[in-house]
C-alpha cells in the first residue's frame, strides 16, 4: 500500500510548492504534505528485498543443468566447458548474494507475472525457466544457457506497455530455446582445439619477429566470425520471438517500437543537462572544470566501419521492418496490459528509477549515483529523500576529494559513446574541481534545500 500513495503525494507536492511561493507565511500548513513525500520513498527503499528465497535450489539447478548440457558434448572439450560454466553460475550466485537482482513486492511480481504468462501460453515448463531484474540502468536483457532470462531496470524504464516486455522476453527465451549460449560457447571451444587453430598458433609461435601482430589478427578475425554469428542468432530469436508472442494475450500493435528505444539508447536523452541542474540551483559552474583533463579517459570515436562490424545486434531498424512484415502477414491482435494497467507500469517505472540510483550506491560508484540523482531530482522535484541523498552524496564525494581516494568511487575509465553526454559531464567536472569549489557547491546545495534535508533526517 505504502507505494499507492506516491502518485497522488506528488502530485499533490507541486501545488503545495506553488502555494509557498505564494503564501510563504502558510509553511507550517504546507510543508507537512511535502515531507510525507520524502518519508514515503525513504520507507520504500529501505523495504526493497534483493534476497532470493530459493538460491540453495536455484544453485542445485544450475549444477544439474550444467552437466547435462556437458554430458551431450565432445569429451575433447567437456571439461573446459565445465569450467567456464562453473565459472559463469559462481558469478550468478555470487551477484544473487550481493544484491545484484530486484526481488521486492512492486517490480519483480509484476513483471515476473508477464513472464509465466509467455511460459503459460507457450506451454512451457515453469521449473525449467527462471527470471531476474537486473539492477543496473543498462538498457539490455539477456538470457543464460541454464533458461534464467533477465531484464534491466533501465530497459524497464523505457518501455510503453506490457505488451513490449512480452516481446523481449519472447526473444530472450528464443535465445534459451535455440540453444544459442551454448552452440556460440560449443563453437569456439571446438575452434580453439582444432588442429587447423592449433597448427596456426604453433606457427606463430616459431616466427622471429611480428609474431604480436600475427596474434592479434588471429584474434580480431576471431572476434569479427564470433559477431557475425551473433547477428545471425539475434534473427533466429526474433522470428521465434514473434512466434512465441503469437501464442500470447498481448496485441502486436507496439511491440516493434522496441527498436526505436533501442537504437536511441546509446544517445538517449535526459531528463536534465548538468548545467540545467545547477542553474536550478542557482550555482555557478566555470567552465573550465568541464574541459577533460589527462586524469580521464575519455576514448575518441572507433572508426564507423569496425564499430558496426563488430556490433553484436543486427540494426535495430531493419530488425523492425521484419518485425513489423511478419505482423502483418500474420496480424496479432491482443491487449496492451493484462497484469496490471498502465498507472501500475507507471509505478514499477518510479520504483526502478530510485532503485537503479541506489544499486550504484551500493557497488560505490557515487559518480553514477550523484548522475542518477540529479536526474531524479528533476523528476522528483521535492523529494526530500532524494535531496538528502544528493547533498549527503556530495559530502562523501568531498571527502573522498581530500582523501584523495576519489578514483575509488568515480570511474575514471569512462568512455563517452556520444555527444552530450551528460554522465561525462558531471564526470569532467568531479575530475577538474578543486576541493575548495566542491565543498563550497555542497553548501550552497544545502542551503537551498536545508527544510527538507534536515527534516528528512530527522
Amino acid at each position: 500500500m505504502i507505494f499507492l500513495l506516491i502518485d497522488k503525494i506528488y502530485d499533490q507536492s507541486l501545488f503545495y510548492c506553488y502555494k509557498l511561493t505564494r503564501y510563504p507565511n502558510c509553511s507550517h500548513i504546507f510543508l507537512p504534505f511535502l515531507l510525507l513525500s520524502g518519508l514515503i520513498f525513504q520507507a520504500a527503499a529501505q523495504n526493497v528485498t534483493y534476497a532470493y528465497k530459493n538460491i540453495n535450489s536455484y544453485s542445485a539447478f544450475l549444477q544439474k543443468t550444467s552437466e547435462e548440457n556437458a554430458l551431450v558434448l565432445n569429451k575433447k572439450i567437456q571439461k573446459t566447458y565445465r569450467e567456464f560454466i562453473s565459472e559463469k553460475n559462481t558469478e550468478l550466485i555470487k551477484r544473487l548474494n550481493e544484491k545484484g537482482f530486484l526481488f521486492d513486492t512492486i517490480a519483480y511480481p509484476y513483471l515476473n507475472s508477464i513472464f509465466n504468462h509467455i511460459l503459460e501460453k507457450n506451454s512451457l515448463d515453469k521449473n525449467r525457466f527462471h527470471f531476474f531484474i537486473d539492477r543496473t540502468s543498462s538498457v539490455n536483457a539477456y538470457s543464460y544457457e541454464d533458461g534464467t532470462v533477465v531484464c534491466n531496470l533501465g530497459l524497464l524504464g523505457l518501455m510503453e506497455n506490457e505488451s513490449q516486455l512480452a516481446m523481449v522476453f519472447c526473444h530472450e527465451l528464443g535465445h534459451v530455446l535455440l540453444k544459442h549460449v551454448n552452440t556460440g560457447l560449443v563453437r569456439q571451444l571446438e575452434k580453439y582445439n582444432s588442429p587447423e587453430f592449433l597448427a596456426q598458433l604453433k606457427h606463430i609461435e616459431k616466427q622471429r619477429y611480428n609474431t604480436k601482430k600475427q596474434l592479434e589478427n588471429l584474434l580480431v578475425n576471431d572476434v569479427f566470425d564470433r559477431r557475425k554469428h551473433s547477428r545471425s542468432q539475434e534473427n533466429a530469436a526474433d522470428s521465434l520471438g514473434m512466434v512465441l508472442f503469437s501464442n500470447s494475450s498481448y496485441g502486436a500493435r507496439t511491440v516493434s517500437r522496441i527498436f526505436n528505444f533501442l537504437d536511441s539508447a546509446e544517445n538517449k536523452t535526459t531528463s536534465c543537462s548538468i548545467h540545467a541542474f545547477f542553474e536550478q540551483e542557482k550555482i555557478s559552474i566555470d567552465e573550465n572544470w568541464l574541459k577533460s583533463e589527462k586524469k580521464m579517459s575519455f576514448g575518441a570515436a572507433e572508426k564507423k566501419e569496425i564499430t558496426d562490424s563488430l556490433k553484436t545486434h543486427p540494426d535495430c531498424a531493419k530488425r523492425k521492418i521484419a518485425m513489423e512484415s511478419f505482423f502483418r502477414k500474420k496480424p496479432k491482435p491482443g491487449i496492451d496490459f493484462l497484469v496490471g494497467n498502465k498507472q501500475k507500469l507507471a509505478l514499477v517505472k518510479k520504483t526502478a528509477l530510485f532503485d537503479e540510483a541506489e544499486y550504484s550506491k551500493d557497488i560505490d560508484n557515487l559518480g553514477l549515483y550523484l548522475y542518477q540523482l540529479i536526474q531524479n531530482n528533476s523528476v522528483f522535484p521535492l523529494n526530500a529523500y532524494i535531496k538528502t541523498a544528493t547533498y549527503n552524496t556530495m559530502l562523501s564525494l568531498g571527502k573522498h576529494s581530500k582523501a584523495h581516494t576519489l578514483h575509488e568511487v568515480v570511474n575514471s575509465q569512462y568512455v563517452s559513446s556520444y555527444e552530450n553526454d551528460q554522465y561525462a559531464v558531471l564526470l569532467k567536472l568531479l575530475d577538474n574541481i578543486s576541493l575548495e569549489n566542491l565543498n563550497e557547491i555542497t553548501h550552497t546545495y544545502y542551503q537551498n534545500n536545508k527544510l527538507l534535508i534536515t527534516n528528512s533526517k530527522n
